[in-house]
């Protein structure tokens, strides 16, 4: 320690530091007691000289900071400060004692949340892995040469021209068809997942592709969303992850049957380069070619060693030819024989046949039929003609129990009103009364002048 004494002082009188002794004592106590913090805040005041180095402020609501991010730490991060993001760094605190300041020498940084994102990340690849959706046995392989490829990807993107580019090349007979999505945002996920869900049932579909170009955390994160990992395990075909850059992983990565470094490296994963195939084919065919003639050859060589062996045949085949032939005249007699008494056998039996024919069964119970059915259509005549009697007179005794019959006779019924009960007797109807009188064709309402009783009373009596 380094202070300043002066004689004419006491000397318990406190010691006097210089600026640099005080300084130093600062940064020696400060510096051990916070080797490596990890702030937040927003980036301000940003600047970067020739150096290459980053100079700014790191503040918040209450209090700022200096901040420097040297070239060696941050050239090979993907984010890099700009003016007014709010980030996460991790660093050392110091002292520069040239200015009396405390500052942050970061070693790290990343935009804020970026952190977040990271660990939804390895939490939902953990699980997944746990669950057995990255196990390479579940995995299904490519096909040699698939004709129909399905690429999910934006439409707008280079990523299109680029695959067509390089399908062209390496294999054009191969038909590509673009299935269009979103592949950065909050609806990115649920339309990936769809096409992955749906493009299997497009006829001649044989693998598909999801490809996107490289980009941050926050822009590749559709292809880390559950849905998306799910849908691509559940998926009948082979699906080729190709999303981003070389040094990028997402967990469709991890659940794809295979992925590709980039949407371009896609292509040769998935296609066989036509002309080396053709190349590979040709030489092949050669190979087999040479081949076969040099077994023709042998073959051609053993069967003349083989013929000069043998003996000569034509006597021993004209004797068996005709042995052949008296067998067959010898077959052709025993076989007339057998086939006539085969037909005798057929006569014998026709002839039981005819006499045990039900013909003449079924002729006379037919004959027995018919009798019956005309007996009963007389039956159902008799009864018929029996009933319709019956009915005559029933209708005759009913015409006689008509009441309108007896009023045809010149009889009337009178009723009281409004009761309308039938009257048997005058007092039911006092003079005065409203009585209803129905006759034969019609009916009279009527007020009674006058009335008499009595048995044997006759009108006008």
């Amino acid at each position: 320690m380094v202070y300043i004494h002066n004689d004419e002082m006491p000397e318990d009188y406190p010691p006097v530091y210089t600026v640099s002794a005080l300084t130093r004592a600062i940064r020696e106590a400060l510096e051990p007691r916070f080797p490596l913090v990890w702030v937040s805040g927003e980036v301000s005041n940003l600047r970067q000289p020739p150096s290459g180095h980053y100079y700014f402020t790191l503040k918040d609501e209450g209090a700022q900071i200096r901040a420097v991010f040297f070239k060696g730490s941050h050239q090979h991060l993907r984010y890099k400060p700009e003016e007014g993001m709010q980030v996460l760094c991790r660093g050392r605190l110091t002292v520069y004692e040239q200015r009396g300041e405390y500052q942050l020498v970061l070693d790290y940084l990343e935009p804020l949340g970026l952190g977040a994102l990271a660990q939804a990340f390895e939490a939902l690849k953990q699980r997944l892995a746990a669950e057995g959706l990255f196990d390479p046995a579940r995995k299904k392989p490519l096909p040699f040469l698939p004709r129909r490829l399905a690429l999910v990807t934006s439409p707008t993107g280079a990523v299109v021209r680029d695959f067509l580019r390089l399908q062209r090349q390496r294999f054009p007979n191969v038909e590509v068809l673009i299935c269009p999505v979103k592949v950065q945002g909050a609806e990115a996920a649920g339309e990936i997942a769809r096409a992955v869900e749906e493009l299997p049932a497009v006829p001649g579909v044989e693998v598909i592709i999801l490809a996107r170009g490289g980009g941050s955390l926050e822009d590749l994160w559709p292809f880390n969303e559950e849905i998306v990992a799910r849908a691509i395990a559940r998926c009948p075909i082979p699906v080729v992850s190709a999303v981003g850059h070389e040094v990028d992983f997402t967990i469709s990565d991890f659940v794809a049957d295979v992925r590709a470094a980039t949407p371009s490296h896609a292509v040769a994963v998935v296609l066989p380069d036509k002309a080396e195939l053709q190349g590979r084919i040709a030489r092949l065919a050669g190979s087999l070619l040479r081949a076969w003639r040099r077994h023709l050859s042998a073959e051609r060589r053993h069967l003349a060693q083989m013929t000069r062996r043998l003996p000569d045949l034509r006597r021993r085949l004209t004797e068996l030819r005709l042995r052949v032939d008296e067998r067959g005249e010898a077959l052709t007699r025993r076989l007339g024989r057998l086939l006539e008494a085969r037909r005798q056998e057929l006569r014998l039996g026709c002839s039981r046949l005819v006499l045990l024919s039900p013909g003449k069964r079924l002729t006379a119970e037919r004959q027995r039929l018919r009798s019956a059915g005309q007996e009963l259509f007389r039956a159902w005549q008799r009864a018929l003609s029996e009933r319709r009697r019956h009915l005559l007179v029933a209708r005759e005794h009913l015409q006689k129990l008509d009441p309108l019959a007896i009023l045809n006779r010149g009889y009337a019924v009178a009723t009281t009103l409004p009761e309308g009960v039938i009257i048997r007797d005058p007092a039911q109807a006092p003079p005065g009364s409203a009585i209803r009188v129905r006759v034969a064709r019609g009916r009279m309402d009527c007020r009674v002048e006058a009335g008499r009783g009595g048995p044997g009373e006759r009108d006008g009596g």
